[in-house]
């Protein structure tokens, strides 16, 4: 009889143990949006996130809207750290980071400049990771007068600096002046020296998932490849991501990464750049499996 009420008690302890796990939750998500956006951005993917994980708190974080967008990455990246500190404080059991077009490169830029931070899975959303360098419609909204060929001789300027987007113009023809004159991207690659080039690989290896996401139809990230570390040589061929210099050395620890298994590349056709963060499918097969 004594034998039967143990067994008894001890299912009952193994269920209730399973509740509180399930209480437990999910990660909170964190999103950072892209180019001439704001927090609303993502109003219909917070409440697909919660619908599909209910309870799961997410954070839009409501910074540089619209043309403040446009601000130099490294003083974005500043003032999104410091309401950044703040959230993971408040979540010790780490988050969830979606960043979303140019909001991809601050949410790397965060992940790679802010010691011990706690970020679980990192989801890079139609982001130009090694930069952009193409002429698209919203390209041409924005700089008129410019054309792909001669936009280095604005962007690699100081005040061409003062511009985010000028941050990740990466012209294949012209990489002296790209490494010379850009002040972000070939700081986040550790292309160049720095005096934290040690700090941003450590951080960045703290990542237990990168996931990067685009496509061939975005018609906006140029080439698209960049949202996986893929870009064009001076020939203007694609070089995939395993053939990039900053691959091959393992200059901020990609390569480590990817042989950890942690780097998840996912490719989809026939989805626009401002579909990406509204399509189902997208969220269903590529960013809810990593929202654990």
């Amino acid at each position: 009889m004594s034998e039967c009420w143990l067994w008894h008690y001890t299912i009952v302890f193994i269920v209730f143990l399973s509740f509180l796990s399930c209480c437990k939750g999910y990660k909170t998500v964190v999103l950072i949006h892209g180019l001439n956006d704001n927090e609303h951005t993502f109003d219909y993917l917070s409440s697909y996130i919660k619908k599909k994980h209910p309870g799961t708190n997410t954070t839009s974080l409501a910074l540089l809207d619209g043309w403040e967008s446009f601000a130099p990455l490294w003083f974005q990246i500043h003032h999104y750290g410091q309401c950044f500190k703040k959230i993971m404080k408040e979540n010790p059991d780490g988050v969830n980071l979606i960043g979303y077009s140019q909001g991809g490169l601050v949410g790397r830029g965060l992940i790679m400049s802010l010691d011990n931070h706690n970020i679980h899975s990192f989801i890079s959303l139609s982001s130009p990771q090694m930069g952009q360098f193409g002429d698209s419609a919203l390209f041409h909204k924005f700089f008129p007068k410019l054309i792909k060929e001669y936009a280095y001789k604005f962007f690699y300027t100081v005040k061409g600096q003062m511009l985010s987007v000028g941050n990740y113009w990466n012209d294949p023809h012209h990489q002296d002046l790209f490494l010379n004159m850009s002040a972000f991207l070939p700081f986040i690659n550790n292309q160049i020296s720095h005096q934290r080039n040690n700090d941003f690989k450590r951080n960045f290896l703290r990542l237990k998932n990168l996931i990067l996401i685009g496509g061939p139809d975005d018609g906006v990230v140029d080439p698209w490849q960049s949202s996986h570390f893929g870009f064009i040589d001076n020939y203007e061929q694609l070089v995939p991501m395993k053939q990039q210099q900053i691959y091959q050395y393992d200059t901020f620890g990609l390569k480590s990464l990817e042989e950890l298994g942690r780097v998840h590349v996912k490719v989809m056709a026939n989805v626009n750049h401002f579909e990406w963060h509204k399509n189902h499918t997208v969220f269903d097969k590529f960013i809810l499996p990593f929202l654990n």
